[in-house]
């Protein structure tokens, strides 16, 4: 990666100046336990927890799991009256499984609006109370959501360019599977500047920047995966950037089969500018392994 970059012209956007000087976005995805995918009425704040129609009581449960050391990330979505019936709010939560994985694990609701509170808490808070919905769970196991951040109140760049990748996979590729993709336009994914940003579940994926040319291989997993090697962010199920790049530069060498594979990584030794990852998955009765260098080798400026 270059260490030299040109200087920023006066309201240029970020994505476009992150574009131009060649910023690699490996190993810059999220890193997410648990996260809390919930519709909610627009319009957004900047902080979508300071929004007019977000519950007090969730914030509250959300801030008393961070103190206990349960973090679980919150991604609110715009309802959609073709994937929720009206009166209702779909509540998701993608949660780590054991590893080796290939997905998160995933339970879904749609539960009548004036509960939906009660939900969230007793998800946030891993409650006894969850067995009181149970009527209002689905069965989604083999349908993809995927998040495209289109949040406008926090970075211009969010709207412009994930508004209108968001329209193309919700109108066309969403019924072209036959229920099994919904497309959900979400609030900040963090990373403005790789904007349009997008992350794939409940596998858990994150790829930035694409063009309608390049969503025929992302939604249906067409052609040499390494030809997406730019838009790769990484892997929101690993912890460290390091382990998200050489999953990723995995996934490119073995392509789209990767991607349902049961896969667990491991820093075998480190340092502040380099790691050695190891990543294993069976393939069948064959087992994978790869040991992976990863070096950071420099800086881009940034607006």
């Amino acid at each position: 990666m270059s260490t030299t970059a040109q200087r920023p012209t006066k309201n240029q956007l970020c994505s476009i100046y992150s574009r131009a000087v060649g910023e690699d976005p490996a190993g810059s995805a999220p890193s997410w336990q648990r996260c809390l995918v919930l519709e909610l009425p627009k319009p957004w704040k900047e902080e979508v927890m300071d929004s007019t129609h977000f519950p007090s009581q969730i914030s509250d449960a959300l801030a008393g799991a961070e103190a206990a050391g349960r973090p679980v990330r919150l991604q609110c979505v715009t309802p959609d009256p073709e994937y929720t019936a009206s009166g209702h709010t779909r509540i998701m939560l993608f949660y780590r499984q054991t590893t080796p994985a290939s997905a998160f694990g995933k339970i879904d609701y749609a539960v009548p609006d004036d509960r939906a509170v009660e939900l969230a808490t007793a998800i946030i808070e891993n409650s006894h109370a969850l067995r009181k919905f149970d009527q209002y769970r689905g069965d989604t196991d083999g349908v993809r959501d995927i998040l495209v951040c289109t949040h406008g109140s926090r970075d211009t760049c969010c709207a412009t360019f994930g508004i209108p990748v968001y329209q193309l996979l919700r109108h066309e590729y969403g019924p072209a599977m036959d229920g099994r993709l919904r497309v959900w336009r979400s609030s900040h994914l963090g990373g403005h500047r790789l904007a349009p940003n997008l992350v794939d579940l409940p596998e858990g994926r994150n790829w930035v920047r694409p063009d309608p040319s390049q969503l025929d291989a992302l939604v249906f997993r067409r052609g040499d995966a390494s030809e997406l090697r730019s838009l790769y962010r990484g892997w929101t199920q690993l912890d460290t950037p390091f382990e998200q790049a050489a999953e990723g530069a995995v996934l490119m060498r073995e392509g789209w089969g990767w991607t349902g594979r049961q896969v667990s990584t491991s820093i075998v030794e480190s340092s502040d500018r380099q790691a050695l990852v190891r990543v294993e998955a069976t393939d069948g009765d064959r087992p994978i392994a790869y040991d992976v260098t990863v070096a950071v080798s420099g800086t881009v400026q940034t607006v």
